[in-house]
């Protein structure tokens, strides 16, 4: 018999820790709520903490449709000195004594927007002929990984005391801070490393309804898990198709259905993705609607049997 754990499909807002990886934090989450598929949305560095959406269940196969494109971080960094990691977790390269004023902070933040093509740490998960940057700056083979074109949509300068700062930044999809900061030394003509991270907002996830480890095993203790749970759909902003119950058996084994199988269909002009629902509302798939009038709706993604016959129990 299956534990009453496999309905727990969707996403939970998780506020990450400092000190310990984004692995850590979904393992954590798997063991608490006992499911067997969990997976985190945009990596976060053991420095910093913050919004780590985790998706559980069939939730999983529509991660990367929930990958955020933009985020907002609340940044620390420190000036004068340089780290190999491009934060303060790793070997100091360089100091400076030149101390900027704030003006000019603010100045070169302001010329930082838009899409600078910027400094990728060495210490990153960038892949490098196949391998990961930091295993390849571990034995010494790279001091950076290249650069890459970052987006910054928006950066604000909030707090200064020489050396500290801190900033908040609006950004979007691959963009590491990390790098923002080294850039923002290089420009002052000194050195600039983070030495503190807070993800505020991951897309639709945002920090003051993230919880805590402590607070999923003291829900999950009490038997009120499910309040943890998002839908997926609730963070889709797709449109909807409506399946006949005859078709439905169909769509979870992963068969398109056919123009007559709809209750109702979006308006496929207008939208190159859709979901597909029960007429009672239950989730059974992703769809691409640029298919051809018999078959309107090519099944991309489904949740599957075991997890649609979970949910209506």
């Amino acid at each position: 018999m299956r534990s009453a754990a496999d309905r727990l499909n969707g996403v939970i807002n998780v506020y990450k820790e400092q000190g310990v990886t984004s692995s850590h934090v979904v393992a954590q989450v798997r063991s608490i709520l006992k499911v067997r598929k969990a997976g985190h949305i945009g990596t976060l560095d053991p420095i910093a903490e913050g919004v780590l959406p985790v998706c559980l269940g069939f939730a999983t196969k529509f991660a990367e449709l929930l990958t955020a494109k933009n985020k907002q971080y609340i940044a620390r960094f420190r000036l004068g000195v340089a780290f190999d990691t491009f934060d303060t977790t790793g070997a100091v390269l360089c100091t400076s004594d030149v101390r900027p004023d704030e003006a000019e902070i603010h100045s070169v933040l302001e010329n930082l927007t838009g899409e600078p093509e910027l400094t990728v740490p060495a210490f990153s998960a960038k892949k490098i002929n196949g391998n990961r940057a930091y295993d390849l700056a571990r034995k010494g083979k790279i001091t950076n990984a290249g650069t890459a074109s970052m987006k910054i949509c928006k950066i604000e300068l909030i707090a200064y005391d020489y050396p500290e700062g801190v900033f908040v930044i609006d950004c979007g999809k691959g963009t590491y801070v990390r790098s923002v900061i080294h850039e923002l030394g290089k420009k002052l003509g000194s050195y600039a490393a983070m030495s503190g991270l807070i993800r505020s907002c991951n897309g639709a996830f945002h920090m003051k309804s993230a919880n805590k480890l402590s607070d999923i095993k003291r829900l999950a203790d009490e038997g009120r898990e499910m309040e943890l749970i998002i839908p997926i759909q609730d963070n889709l902003n797709l449109p909807k198709a409506v399946v006949k119950q005859a078709a439905v058996k169909a769509v979870i084994n992963g068969i398109s259905p056919a123009a007559a199988d709809y209750v109702s269909l979006p308006d496929t002009d207008s939208c190159e993705q859709c979901l597909l629902f029960t007429k009672e509302g239950h989730l059974l798939a992703l769809g691409n609607t640029r298919n051809n009038p018999s078959v309107p709706i090519k099944l991309l993604k489904v949740i599957g049997s075991e997890c649609y016959n979970h949910n209506l129990r």
